[in-house]
């Protein structure tokens, strides 16, 4: 086997956010600074777009894959030394001068959003937490570990520090890991960084932890509700609206929550319904959004409160305020979710507007009584109720593109269809098989 790197991964994602890539021989090289000269590569390579999930029909597939070269990293733990780079995805025209994205290619929607509401030196920084499942190849539990146990409790203490290295390897700073609530459910806190980096290292991380896991004889599930009556894995997002080197969601004199930050709280909350189409885009995101199991059911905010939809972590000074959206799973496709985020948000500081008070109180012991004297919504229950919010609103639709929104809808209604009418589940057996 060579010593040197000879190939590199071409890296994009189709609709649904999982990562995809061609892979193309490039000189034989000792290390990444080497590679940067090669031209080679970085000419890309043509994909048929119509063989990929919501990028392309069969008539109009022709596509191209541009590499960025600011993402190049080597891919951590492989029998033969390759590099990555994620890709634009641009049409393939006959001299290839094209520097337009696809009007599908979700990674260029994301760059395309923070170019036109961002602008100067704007930037969305955003932390996530990243819940999911170690699982055995049967999709049984693979530990009974609970909320912070570590080995030999938990058993997969030694695949989370292995995947928490790899990720370094690449670039991302892991701030926390540790064993979840759930049986079997992990999670690695990924630290600040700016929105379109993070989504690329949403794929990243979850493309390592497969493979780490795999190599460990376990597998991984991302589903947002795998075990019923079991706690969910969500997508949380701290998020952070910097300024060149000012964080302009921390008030200087109060070292409190700044007007901007209450005005962004505001544009998610008026565009909840419509995010979630996005932020929990399968039929099974709907059974993590139920009451008492800490995931959000009401669009509300508040303080330290893990029963809202916006929580406001706690913070010590005005650099470190942050404002945490509590609803995503990762299920979703992080490029949409970050442009639907910045959309809503920003349109919540042009429009000025003003977020409700902030609640205190367990929203889930509330009466229905109650939550209606506070004007306290519910966020959408199923996909097709999510779908129809999403359709219904112009700023979320617009951020994402009328070919990327019209797409995501046909393709998840058709998905809705397909559970509604065909699927018969367990539950069903155990209400009517004796009527």
């Amino acid at each position: 086997m060579s010593e040197k790197i000879e190939y590199i991964e071409l890296r994009f994602t189709d609709l649904l956010g999982r990562m995809k890539a061609m892979v193309v021989p490039c000189k034989p090289v000792d290390d990444l600074e080497d590679l940067q000269s090669d031209p080679t590569w970085k000419k890309g390579t043509s994909c048929d777009g119509s063989s990929v999930v919501g990028l392309a029909t069969v008539e109009a597939s022709d596509l191209r894959l541009d590499p960025d070269a600011s993402t190049l990293i080597e891919i951590p733990l492989t029998s033969q030394r390759t590099a990555a780079a994620m890709c634009f995805i641009r049409e393939k025209e006959a001299h290839g001068t094209s520097t337009d994205y696809h009007t599908l290619d979700s990674r260029g929607r994301l760059h395309q959003v923070c170019e036109d509401l961002l602008p100067g030196n704007l930037r969305l920084m955003v932390k996530v937490e990243p819940e999911f499942h170690f699982i055995t190849p049967e999709g049984e539990h693979f530990d009974n570990a609970g909320y912070a146990d570590t080995y030999p409790q938990s058993p997969g203490m030694d695949i989370l520090l292995e995947l928490a290295s790899a990720i370094r390897e690449v670039g991302m700073r892991p701030r926390v890991i540790h064993h979840e609530a759930g049986e079997a459910q992990q999670e690695i806190e990924l630290d600040f960084d700016d929105a379109r980096k993070m989504a690329d290292n949403i794929l990243i991380f979850k493309n390592l932890t497969r493979a780490i896991a795999q190599s460990h004889g376990v597998d991984v599930t991302f589903m947002p509700k795998p075990f019923v009556n079991e706690a969910g894995s969500g997508l949380h997002c701290h998020m952070q609206l910097w300024d060149g080197n000012k964080n302009l969601f921390g008030d200087d004199k109060t070292d409190g929550l700044s007007e901007t930050a209450r005005r962004f709280i505001a544009g998610l909350l008026e565009h909840a319904p419509a995010i979630t189409a996005i932020a929990n885009p399968t039929v099974n995101s709907y059974k993590r959004l139920v009451p008492h199991h800490e995931a959000p059911v009401y669009i509300t905010w508040g303080e330290k409160n893990r029963t809202v939809l916006v929580r406001i972590p706690t913070f010590g000074k005005s650099e470190k305020a942050a404002i945490e959206l509590r609803s995503g799973d990762s299920m979703a496709n992080p490029y949409l979710f970050f442009s639907a985020i910045i959309a809503a948000g920003m349109d919540g500081i042009n429009k000025k507007l003003v977020p409700p008070e902030p609640r205190s109180e367990d929203i889930f012991m509330m009466t229905d009584d109650d939550r209606s004297e506070y004007a306290i919504r519910t966020l959408p229950t199923t996909l097709e109720e999510a779908l129809d919010s999403l359709e219904a609103d112009p700023v979320i639709m617009k951020a994402l593109g009328s070919g990327i929104a019209h797409a995501h809808i046909k393709l998840k209604r058709a998905e809705w269809r397909k559970y509604v009418s065909h699927v018969v589940s367990d539950w069903e057996w155990e209400m009517y098989q004796d009527l």
